[in-house]
This record gives structure tokens, C-alpha cells and sequence, in this order.
């Protein structure tokens, strides 16, 4: 399963952004292979939407603190789930991700 975070740093140490699509990097962990690359957001150099270069990514699920709606309803159509983040690491949220104790979002959590 690949796992993607919006990051402004490049490593599991780093916070998630504050918000999905102002972020400056996207760190995607691969959790069968155990490791992770970190991309340039396309969107701060005009070269495309998050979600579509998360979706040819591979990405199977997005655990973020905020997102548009636009946002969101590509992921839904894509079928990747997204997940709300707390507050510390990206390895933090990784954990609680993979013990189930972070939140599904759904379209009545987006505003």
C-alpha cells in the first residue's frame, strides 16, 4: 500500500502541512517495501492538480489535515481514501494509521 503525506520538509521526522495543496513536497511510503520517496508539489510550478499526480503515483490512501472539496472529490473518484492527520510526525501519524486510530474523511468533514 502506498501511503502519501503532504509535507514542507523530506523525511518521516517532518510534520504533515497544514494544508494538502499548499504543501511544499509529497512524501509517499510504500509499507511492502518499507520506504519512501518525496516529490515536488506539480501545483507550486503550475505543472498539474495533486490529486491527479498522486493518482498515477499509485497512491492508495492520503492522510492530510485539510482539503478542498475539488480535492476530496477526485480522490473519491480515483478511489483513494482519505484520512484526517493529527497533530505531530509523518512516522507518528503513520503508526496510528496502521493501528486504525485516524479518521476516514468524508465529504460532510470538508469545508
Amino acid at each position: 500500500m502506498k501511503i502519501a503525506f503532504a509535507t514542507d520538509g523530506n523525511n518521516l521526522e517532518d510534520k504533515v502541512a497544514l494544508h494538502f495543496g499548499r504543501a511544499k513536497n509529497f512524501l509517499i511510503f510504500d509499507t511492502e517495501k518499507e520506504i519512501f520517496e518525496v516529490f515536488e508539489n506539480p501545483e507550486l510550478k503550475g505543472k498539474g492538480l495533486p490529486p491527479d499526480f498522486l493518482k498515477r503515483q499509485n497512491v492508495d490512501v492520503v492522510i492530510v489535515f485539510s482539503l478542498g472539496p475539488r480535492a476530496f472529490e477526485k480522490f473519491k473518484n480515483y478511489k483513494i481514501k482519505v484520512f484526517k492527520a493529527i497533530e505531530g510526525t509523518i512516522l507518528e501519524n503513520l503508526k496510528k494509521f496502521e493501528e486504525n486510530k485516524l479518521k476516514e474523511l468524508s465529504k460532510e468533514d470538508i469545508f
